[in-house]
């Protein structure tokens, strides 16, 4: 994994949502520079379409509370639905650059897990949405604490 540049990271906090509080409601719309290679992570309560490009490359993901505790859950468009450019590029792109779009999140919203050191544990689980069965798949990136 490569190392995020923390300079390279910007965050925007929308609606009610501030640093430290609050977990239920809190959602991320990641997305990016190809230009300068800078990250942006909106934090609101709902997904950032403003920021949401024909590209359709942004990484969208919300805090789930379930029994156990919390679960990051996100999805990523690789076709379908207008979405241009080959699905077995997209997948790839997305699946390779992940890590570094949960750094981005790590790192933007990084006083929340400061704050409490158990989020870090928090698994990332992110639903490639595809119209080809083949793409379509919902993969386990592991604890959010991986990417800090």
């Amino acid at each position: 994994m490569d190392k995020l540049n923390p300079q390279k990271v910007f965050v925007q906090y929308r609606d009610t949502i501030r640093p430290y509080e609050p977990i239920i409601n809190r959602k991320y719309t990641i997305t990016h520079s190809d230009t300068t290679a800078e990250l942006f992570v909106f934090v609101a309560e709902n997904y950032a379409e403003d920021q949401i490009t024909s590209m359709r490359d942004e990484v969208r993901i919300a805090w789930n509370k379930n029994r156990e505790g919390f679960t990051l859950i996100g999805s990523v468009l690789v076709s379908g639905d207008g979405v241009k450019g080959n699905a077995a590029i997209r997948n790839k792109i997305f699946y390779n650059e992940m890590p570094t779009a949960l750094q981005a999140l790590w790192r933007a919203d990084r006083f929340l897990f400061e704050i409490d050191p158990n989020l870090d544990s928090t698994p990332v689980l992110i639903h490639f949405i595809s119209n080809d069965p083949m793409y379509d798949k919902t993969y386990d990136f592991g604890a959010i604490g991986n990417y800090k």
